[in-house]
């Protein structure tokens, strides 16, 4: 089948699939549906009467009619057909993460049916074009909600072999029995490959195909695991429960050409969300003491205008700017530290943090305490750099959102 017919299937539900055997006495009020297989019995009276006088009552009761009653044909009887019904849903429709990871898709799948049924799936991962990947190694793993209370509590899950549509199902291929109303939870695991960029996505579909089950509810199984097919031809009103198939018509052939295919999927979307950060670091002479006496330094260079061809001689104060640009589109870079020791042949003066956009660097609420947090020298000792151990400016406890631009400016003299 075609990706444009995959996605084209019902998304009334997003892939989940996982069934544990043991859970056909578990009660489950929310489908109160009558059981497929079920044999509906129904009769009737007639009571008249005739110049007053009451007559024999008439029935189709042959089994227990009133007394005197007369008996005229059998109550009618039909069995309740089988309708294979899922409603699919995508858990974690979008899912961002970073790149060079696994990744997890989850999705629920609920038996809407009248009977027992058992699941097989396929990976549809087929986008293709600028913007997308593939993610490799896919798994498909399951587990069904064998406590009803809507959470994956019950256990580990298990691996399931994804197979293709239509085709035969060893054991390690399709679920056990979920008996109807049952919800059983399904993950599609894929590794991310590394360097992606961000907003980059997957878009992976799980269909769903329903099988027999080990037994359904009121009739025996034969053969489990086989494609649960539609009963064809024409209504048979008593005997085994025939297979209806409750999909709706979509774009697959056979359901645009009105035929349900008892497939049913649901597509979820993998998209990378990660920082594209830039960083630069420039300097500029932004005063230079008088020629009276040029080593003598100058006493503003916290707060001094840059002045226009300004020279670096001793004494002079010169400014450097770290820039960090996060270039990505969604993804904040977090747990962000930069490191700085001036050279020695300059001495520290001061350092503060700055932005040409609206906020720069923010706190990272990970870390403990209030941020972003700019440590400097405080003696000068500290201030007096020798390019190794002095002078050293760092910033920590800090965050750069997308599209923002954060600054160090530090100011320093030269010797």
């Amino acid at each position: 089948m075609s990706y444009s017919q995959v996605r084209g299937f019902s998304l009334r539900s997003s892939l989940a699939a996982a069934v544990c055997l043991g859970l056909a006495g578990a009660a489950h009020a929310a489908n109160d549906l009558t059981e497929a297989g079920t044999s509906v019995s129904n009769t009737f009276e007639l009571s008249y009467s005739v110049s007053g006088t009451a007559q024999p009552i008439i029935t189709n009761d042959s089994v227990s009619p009133p007394a005197g009653a007369t008996v005229q044909g059998t109550p009618t009887l039909f069995t309740v057909d089988r309708k294979i019904d899922l409603i699919v849903t995508a858990t974690n429709s979008t899912l961002s993460t970073a790149a060079g990871v696994d990744a997890t898709l989850t999705f629920e799948v609920l038996n809407e049916g009248n009977d027992t049924a058992a699941y097989s799936f396929s990976i549809a991962d087929l986008d293709s074009g600028a913007g997308t990947f593939d993610a490799t190694g896919l798994i498909v793993r399951y587990l069904i909600d064998a406590n009803d209370n809507g959470t994956d509590d019950d256990g580990a899950y298990t691996v399931l072999t994804a197979t293709p549509t239509g085709t035969g199902a060893g054991s390690a291929s399709f679920t056990a029995d979920v008996p109807k109303g049952v919800r059983v939870f399904v993950q599609i695991q894929g590794t991310v490959p590394a360097g992606l960029g961000d907003t980059t996505s997957d878009d992976i579909t799980l269909v769903a195909e329903v099988r027999d089950p080990t037994a359904f509810l009121l009739e025996a199984s034969a053969t489990p695991g086989a494609v649960t097919a539609a009963s064809g031809g024409a209504n048979v009103l008593t005997g085994a429960a025939q297979n209806v198939l409750a999909d709706g018509v979509g774009v697959a052939a056979a359901e645009a050409a009105g035929v349900a295919d008892g497939l049913f999927a649901a597509t979820g979307i993998i998209q990378v969300e990660t920082a594209d950060l830039t960083a630069s670091k420039t300097v500029l002479v932004i005063k230079e003491p008088g020629t009276d006496d040029p080593f003598v330094g100058l006493t503003d260079c916290a707060t001094a205008t840059a002045e226009a061809n300004a020279k670096a001689v001793p004494g002079s104060c010169v400014e450097y700017v770290i820039q960090v640009q996060n270039n990505g589109v969604t993804a904040t870079a977090t747990n962000l530290v930069i490191d700085d020791i001036l050279p020695a042949e300059v001495t520290f003066v001061a350092a503060s943090l700055a932005t040409t956009t609206g906020t720069g660097f923010e706190d990272d609420a990970g870390v403990a305490g209030a941020g972003p947090t700019l440590t400097v020298p405080t003696t000068p000792a500290q201030s007096d750099c020798n390019g190794t151990t002095t002078c050293v400016i760092q910033l920590s406890d800090a965050t750069l959102s997308a599209g923002e631009v954060g600054q160090i400016v530090i100011r320093a003299e030269v010797k």
